[in-house]
């Protein structure tokens, strides 16, 4: 049994929902309808990002991975893999797909190193100083300004998951990404004001 087999009642719930629209919206708008709302479902978390954000939105991550990995759902053929983005079938891996796919993803993947190279940016411009109680060990204190280093470049990971995800996925952590990018910003402008 697949690992993710163990989200297939909210697969079948989402894919119930989305299917009535799927014969008019594109399937790329219905990833970027899926992102949006978990997003701001999330935005009280914000307040203080980091991995609690992540692990939040892991589920639905997974829940739309297999949403649109799935040959079959709830015994149906799943409609949504026969919708594609510019020529690229919506399920299309960087390594498997053809000649317009790859185009397609590998310009999502630029898009995305695009918006972690801002967040990367920002994070290194904004990043709050090293607080530690005075009576922490020296190694202690040097283990905890590295993992401050660090702190900014792990965005990266998300680029080279998505080399390995299909385009839906890619999609998700595109719009999941800007999201982020933009409300960190606009938080900080709301705290200075």
């Amino acid at each position: 049994m697949h690992l993710l087999a163990l989200l297939d009642p909210c697969v079948h719930l989402l894919y119930a929902a989305v299917q009535p629209a799927a014969a008019h919206v594109p399937a790329p708008l219905l990833v970027v309808g899926l992102t949006l709302p978990t997003r701001l479902a999330l935005h009280p978390l914000m307040r203080r990002p980091g991995v609690l954000t992540a692990l939040a939105q892991a589920p639905v991550f997974a829940t739309v991975y297999r949403l649109f990995t799935s040959p079959v759902i709830a015994g149906q053929q799943n409609l949504l893999l026969d919708q594609s983005m510019l020529g690229a079938p919506m399920s299309a891996h960087l390594a498997s797909a053809g000649a317009p796919g790859v185009l397609v993803l590998i310009g999502l993947l630029a898009l995305l190193a695009a918006i972690t190279w801002l967040t990367v940016l920002d994070a290194r411009t904004h990043q709050p100083a090293l607080h530690l109680p005075d009576d922490q060990p020296a190694e202690v204190v040097a283990a905890a300004e590295r993992v401050r280093r660090v702190a900014p470049y792990l965005p990266w990971g998300s680029v080279l998951f998505a080399a390995f995800m299909p385009l839906a996925a890619m999609l998700y952590l595109v719009t999941s990404s800007t999201w982020g990018l933009l409300e960190r910003r606009q938080l900080r402008t709301t705290a200075a004001a």
